[in-house]
């Protein structure tokens, strides 16, 4: 039964709940947590599945990069449906899609299978890109900052835990045994949605083809968007190199430890990019782009200290946790001055900079891993390193920000919803 209360909007009414209980707020909470795992769980188990599968380090190194790819998908032409459909219902669509995805990952019998079930996996993780608005809908004005404050940060934690649940219930299960639990938690998670979340028709009377439209228009009308968008990309790509080769290192002669200790550097790798929060809230007195060059310098610092000291564990965790502090205080500078540029087009902002954040990724993932095939752990710290200097050399070498006015029909091209 839906216990809603009538709210007027601007263009439309929509229900919306008189308030929202603690249960379904941490029920939100945790498919936030979980959805945004999905695309994570595979890295650990890399060595495991080229094992399963007998393939190579390069080939193995398409799985992170298909996930990646499949999210930039699901930002492109899914997340636009949050703004157009019923919320409740496309929720839970997409939370029976990734439950199905994971499935058929887990039980693939050959490697080109499993790919696509990647594919799909990493298509339907953006629901947590329609879910956190959907909290701010859901929440009454007195409470919204603080539901918005734990939806976001179960979002970090699920980036940063992911890898250790994953590396923790594959030592114990194997690699298929992760997928299978993770597909039913979203199972799970569909059934308590369902019976849980209101409807909410969104107010926007807009096609679906011109709010993808107007994506297109942010992006080719504001240079700004684009420079801070590139200088993501090739950090997310230094930050994927590291975890796309991790547990090959691992599994090496050099360790000779498995997934289980691959999902542990998740942990150290959350206290550096946990305390990269100590920073952001330095961001308006230090200046964006002066913390995101000196982010860069200590992502460079880090693949350095891999490069020198990468066959020791106090090498190797140093340098994770100065490659997560860096790269989270990045995130959090370069997306503050992202905001600045039009406060009325936040979400498709945020929409085309992790297109390029993730893309990155991608292109990250891959290369490390064809590094680590042809020239081991050097190649792959040579690779992190180059992603660095050239996000340095374009921050240095761009032209600097100037004004700029977004055209009116696409600063509403969302109903008048950001």
């Amino acid at each position: 039964m839906d216990t809603t209360a009538t709210a007027s909007t601007a263009v439309g009414t929509s229900t919306v709940p008189a308030d929202m209980s603690r249960r379904l707020l941490w029920t939100l909470t945790a498919a936030t947590v979980f959805a945004v795992g999905n695309i994570y769980y595979s890295q650990p188990l890399l060595g495991e599945i080229a094992q399963s599968f007998q393939q190579s380090a390069s080939s193995t190194g398409t799985i992170p990069m298909l996930s990646q790819l499949g999210y930039v998908a699901g930002l492109l032409f899914l997340t636009p449906l949050g703004d157009v459909l019923e919320k409740r219902g496309l929720l839970v669509v997409l939370l029976v899609s990734a439950g199905l995805a994971l499935l058929a990952a887990g039980l693939a019998p050959t490697f080109p299978l499993f790919l696509a079930a990647c594919l799909g996996i990493g298509l339907t993780a953006v629901l947590v890109q329609i879910l956190i608005p959907f909290v701010a809908v859901l929440s009454p004005p007195a409470e919204r900052g603080r539901n918005l404050g734990t939806v976001l940060s179960a979002a970090l934690i699920g980036v940063l835990v992911s890898r250790t649940l994953s590396g923790f219930v594959g030592a114990h299960l194997g690699w298929r045994g992760v997928f299978f639990v993770a597909s039913g938690t979203m199972f799970a998670l569909a059934v308590l949605l369902r019976l849980g979340l209101p409807r909410y028709e969104s107010p926007t009377r807009l096609s679906y083809p011109r709010l993808l439209h107007s994506v297109w228009g942010l992006f080719r009308d504001l240079p700004e968007l684009r420079a801070i968008a590139l200088t993501g990309a090739l950090m997310y790509a230094a930050l994927s190199a590291f975890w796309a080769s991790l547990a090959f290192y691992l599994e090496s002669d050099t360790f000779r430890m498995g997934p289980e200790t691959a999902g542990m550097f998740g942990l150290i790798g959350a206290a550096g990019a946990l305390a990269a929060n100590l920073t952001g809230r330095n961001v308006e007195r230090i200046g964006a782009r002066r913390l995101v060059r000196g982010s860069i310098l200590l992502m460079l610092l880090a693949w350095m200290v891999f490069a020198g000291l990468g066959a020791t564990w106090t090498g190797l965790i140093a340098g994770v946790l100065l490659l997560d502090l860096g790269a989270q205080t990045a995130t959090v500078s370069n997306q503050t001055d992202l905001y600045r540029i039009h406060p009325a087009a936040q979400t498709r902002l945020n929409t085309i900079y992790k297109v390029f954040y993730y893309v990155g990724g991608a292109c990250g993932s891959w290369l490390s891993t064809a590094a680590w095939e042809h020239f081991a752990w050097r190649g792959v710290c040579a690779v992190g390193a180059m992603f660095l200097l050239l996000a340095f050399a374009w921050e240095r070498l761009r032209p600097a920000a100037r004004a700029t006015t977004v055209p009116g029909g696409l600063a509403h091209a969302s109903g008048g919803r950001p």
